[in-house]
This record gives C-alpha cells, structure tokens and sequence, in this order.
C-alpha cells in the first residue's frame, strides 16, 4: 500500500535548471549541417517557455526518474514542439513569434519546414538508445496525434458541426499529446502512476490550448508576443467558435481540467505536490495571462 505524503520535498533548483536541457538541444544541432548557424537560429528552438520540459523535469524530481531520461525527455520534447511552432507559422501566415520575426521571414519557407523537419528527426535520435526506447515510441505516437488534429483542423472542420465535444478533442490531441508526452517521462516507480501521470498531461495540455485559442481571439499583441487574430478569418474551429463566442466556457472548462489532472495523482503524494506547485509556479502564470485570471 502507497503511503501518501502530506508535503512535496523540496526541489533542488539545479534538478528543475532548464540550462542542460538547452545545451542538449544545441549539441543536437550542431551535429548537423546548421552547425554554423546554431547561435543565430537558437531563439527559434528554446526561445520560449519551455512549459513541457518544466513538466518533465519538475515531476520527475518528485518521482524519482533518472535525470538523463528527463533532460533527454524533456529536450526532445520541447524540439518537436519547437518544430510545430516553425509549420504552423507557414501554415498560418505568421509574422511574429516569441516577440521577433518568424524563421520563415527571416530564413525563407523551405528554411523554416527543413529545420522543423530535421529537429524532430533529431529529438527521436535523443531517445534511441538503450533504455528510452519505450520512450522514443511513446513520442513518435503522440506527435502521430498532434499531427493528426492539426490536419483534421485544418482540412476537415470547415462547413462541419462545430460541436464544444469535437473543439476539446482537437485541442487534446493537437496540444495536449506533448503534456501528456512530458508528464508520462516524468514517471519513476511504475505502470499506475505513469497512466495517471500521462492522462494529467493530456488534462492540461488541453486547457492550454483552449487558453490559448481565447490569447488568439482576446490577447494584446505586445504582450504575448506573436500575431493574434489568425483563427478565426481562416474558421478554425476553436474554443471561440465552439461555444459560439464564449469566454466564460472555455475559463471555467480549463479550470475544471487543471483540477482533474491534480485529482488524478491523489494516490502519490509526493507527485501530486510536485504537480500542484508546477501548476501553481509554471502553468497558471501564462495561462492566465492567455485566458484572465483563473
């Protein structure tokens, strides 16, 4: 029987110091033909809030994983989503990202597709070697999902039902599949946490986007640093478009999955707490800075 502990340990800053896991990003790239370039283009490969790899790293101090699994996790993680970033501002036309020009002003759109391309061939060579293949399957799946919602939003929502059940399930899969990806590598003891610690990720991934859909159609363009306002003109289906331009739908809907994904680790206390000051520290800031005060 798990014996539930009343407090999280405290964490040692350096096992929660995001500097490793970008130095592993960048040795990444400099094994390849980018090599020269890898300082100018480094913005657009570890810029941002690196949500996921916190994750990684901060509940795999409270669980116990080996720290080489949770840099290697958490770098090829925040590379694939770094990858997405780079499509999706072709695909959507943007000028902005992370407050500087997209990579594809400034490198050109077959600049901008090759470098996401080879970043996420190099994030699955991060996970290749013995003893993370489960892990290199369980991303190559869960970015299979991202890719998945991405396509079905962008070709097979318009003229179609837009249903509040067809927005959340988009937006699992499509943002909540690299959370679940983070949380499942945090895992140290076994089966039963790893699926609690899996379905937490995919809870909040999912508030994410749908925060992150009301930034698109609400937020201040200095502020967050991107272009906003591209939904909606290309109809997206979106938590905006769902709830027929709801805000308060989709604030309560993420507060409510923020507080499922803490529920379902009840059983391991110290991963709970661990989960719950991630939350607290990392998650709720930019999320609340997306969607209001939650």
């Amino acid at each position: 029987m798990k014996t539930l502990l009343t407090h999280a340990p405290t964490l040692a800053a350096d096992h929660i110091d995001l500097s490793a896991v970008k130095d592993l990003m960048t040795s990444c790239l400099r094994m390849t033909s980018l090599a020269p370039m890898v300082d100018e283009i480094g913005g657009a490969v570890y810029g941002g809030k690196m949500l996921r790899a916190r994750l990684a790293l901060k509940i795999g101090s409270a669980s116990g994983a080996k720290r080489d699994t949770l840099q290697r996790a958490a770098a090829a993680v925040e590379m694939v989503h770094a990858a997405s970033l780079l499509h999706d501002d072709v695909i959507d036309g943007g000028h902005l990202r992370r407050g500087s020009p997209s990579f594809w002003k400034k490198k050109g759109v077959s600049g901008a597709i090759l470098l996401g391309d080879l970043m996420v061939c190099r994030a699955m060579q991060l996970l290749s070697g013995k003893g993370h293949e489960h892990l290199s399957l369980l991303l190559v799946r869960l970015a299979g999902e991202m890719c998945d919602a991405e396509v079905e939003q962008e070709l097979m929502t318009h003229g179609t039902t837009r249903s509040w059940e067809k927005c959340v399930s988009i937006a699992r899969r499509k943002t909540g599949s690299l959370f679940a990806f983070a949380a499942a590598a945090a895992d140290g003891s076994g089966n039963a946490q790893a699926d609690a610690l899996l379905e937490a990720g995919y809870q909040i991934g999912t508030a994410y986007q749908l925060a992150d859909d009301l930034m698109d159609a609400c937020g201040e363009l200095v502020r967050d640093g991107k272009d906003l306002g591209k939904d909606a003109p290309k109809g997206k289906l979106t938590s905006i478009s769902a709830s027929g331009g709801s805000i308060a739908l989709a604030r309560q809907s993420i507060k409510d999955l923020c507080a499922t994904s803490s529920a379902l680790l009840e059983p391991w206390g110290a991963v709970k707490c661990g989960w719950d000051e991630y939350l607290k520290t990392d998650f709720r800031p930019v999320v609340g800075l997306f969607a209001g005060e939650l």
